[in-house]
């Protein structure tokens, strides 16, 4: 079977898109990013970027390796508001850092 990367393009118009850009707007508030600090999920501004593209990842049925999309498409960008280059190694370091049950309780307690 031959399998076909589609290029992830935002369109708001989409409801999929609509949702995902209201997590965007979410984990951007300081009140998330409180929430980050307080379960000790560090450095936040990198957590923030981090969990953008983590949860893309989750909506489309990616692979974490979708940061290449990311980095090579400026509406996927300008979409989650990353201005700088994300390096693979450092998603995957930042998802190592933590305990399973320290990001559960940050979701649902936040």
């Amino acid at each position: 079977m031959i399998s076909v990367k589609l290029p992830v393009i935002p369109d708001e118009k989409d409801q999929k898109w609509k949702i995902l850009g209201e997590i965007v707007n979410k984990l951007e508030t300081r009140e998330t990013k409180k929430a980050l600090a307080r379960y000790k999920i560090t450095p936040v501004n990198k957590a923030v970027i981090f969990l953008k593209i983590i949860v893309l990842a989750l909506f489309f049925s990616l692979e974490i390796s979708a940061v290449g999309e990311v980095n090579n498409r400026y509406e996927l960008r300008k979409f989650l508001r990353i201005d700088e280059r994300i390096k693979l190694r450092s998603i995957y370091n930042f998802m190592s850092k933590f305990e399973a049950e320290q990001f559960v309780k940050f979701i649902f307690n936040s």
